[in-house]
């Protein structure tokens, strides 16, 4: 775990070391809905839908749609297998320069536990990316020829601690968490820095079975050809559980 760590640092200090040659910035509303239904005691079935507007909401940047099914046989382990459509938008000139897709299939695990009243987890996961190929037959024009196929590795470290309390059951509560994410090459080892996630916000119980989150939430993406995109977002999220 130690190396592990050696190499994702060292991956970070290598991307950031040298001199970024375009900087993009742009502001975005991510508009999620996670609902959620158990099946026994151990199995429970998650799903992800995400609405991602741009320039002021005027623009879609992403439609993603993410089902999956959890293992969870303790309170401290969760597994997790799962299918994500991501349907990106050409909005800017540092985008997509047409609409595309990716499918990606990803497998995860996570970490929990507890000190007095912070909650700690670490969510790993590994994602297969099948990624809409662009091709350029001629000046300004752009199509879509088959698939590249790539995989990533992303690690989020989530915080969360109750700041006030509403009743016996449930809290106001504080989160903040960071994910780096990182392209694997075909025998699954360390390439390149793809991204980092930070967010910090609150969570507020609705009522037993749904949750709103609101909070601020910054990417940091290596666009290629020397362009880094930096996206500021205003970020909310509905969950609610079915049973």
């Amino acid at each position: 775990m130690k190396n592990l760590y050696v190499v994702l640092l060292s991956l970070l200090v290598f991307k950031f070391a040298g001199a970024q040659e375009t900087k993009q910035t742009h502001y975005s509303s991510w508009n999620s809905f996670i609902p959620k239904m158990k099946i026994n005691k151990s199995f429970y079935v998650k799903s992800e839908i995400h609405f991602r507007r741009t320039n002021f909401l005027k623009d879609w940047e992403q439609l993603l749609i993410r089902p999956a099914i959890h293992y969870k046989p303790a309170d401290v382990y969760d597994f997790a297998l799962g299918y994500s459509y991501i349907r990106n938008y050409s909005f800017a000139d540092f985008s997509s320069p047409i609409n595309a897709n990716e499918h990606n299939v990803w497998e995860e695990v996570e970490l929990r536990h507890t000190l007095i009243r912070l909650k700690f987890n670490h969510r790993f996961r590994l994602e297969e990316r099948f990624i809409d190929k662009l091709v350029q037959p001629s000046e300004g024009v752009f199509n879509i020829d088959g698939t590249t196929y790539n995989n990533r590795f992303r690690y989020r470290f989530t915080l969360t601690r109750p700041l006030i309390k509403l009743n016996e059951t449930e809290n106001i509560s504080f989160q903040i968490f960071d994910e780096l994410f990182i392209n694997l090459d075909q025998s699954v080892r360390p390439k390149s820095f793809n991204q980092n996630w930070f967010y910090i916000g609150l969570s507020y119980p609705i009522t037993s079975k749904m949750a709103l989150g609101m909070g601020y939430h910054n990417i940091g993406l290596n666009g290629g050809n020397d362009t880094f995109i930096t996206n500021h977002i205003l970020q909310t999220t509905v969950s609610y559980s079915i049973n």
